[in-house]
């Protein structure tokens, strides 16, 4: 394995984690009312239930990374991968901030 796919595969690792994170998170804060879910197709899948939002969100970032994984050679995969990192690290961002202003406010 090139060191190029290590560093791609490590990143899509740390994404299925983030995107773990971001939903247990996301479960936890708009079930205690301290967010919304402002993302409406999210949101419809939360309101069919919080089990089918974790099976879908979860099992949709790890087939997509699958799926960069086996496209990996094409620059166009490494340019979205940045990109979703980089939403998924905003998105880890403002899941910090809810939880400052609500454990330590």
């Amino acid at each position: 394995m090139k060191f190029s796919d290590r560093i791609f595969g490590c990143i899509l690792i740390l994404l299925i984690f983030l995107n773990h994170i971001d939903a247990f998170a996301t479960l936890y804060w708009v079930s205690e009312g301290y967010a919304v879910e402002t993302n409406p197709i999210m949101n419809g899948w939360l309101e069919i239930g919080s089990e089918f939002f974790l099976f879908i969100k979860l099992s949709f970032v790890i087939v997509s990374s699958f799926f960069l994984w086996k496209v990996r050679k094409y620059k166009l995969a490494h340019i979205l991968v940045f990109l979703i990192f980089l939403l998924y690290t905003y998105i880890t961002i403002m899941h910090c901030n809810i939880a400052l202003e609500v454990f330590f406010n």
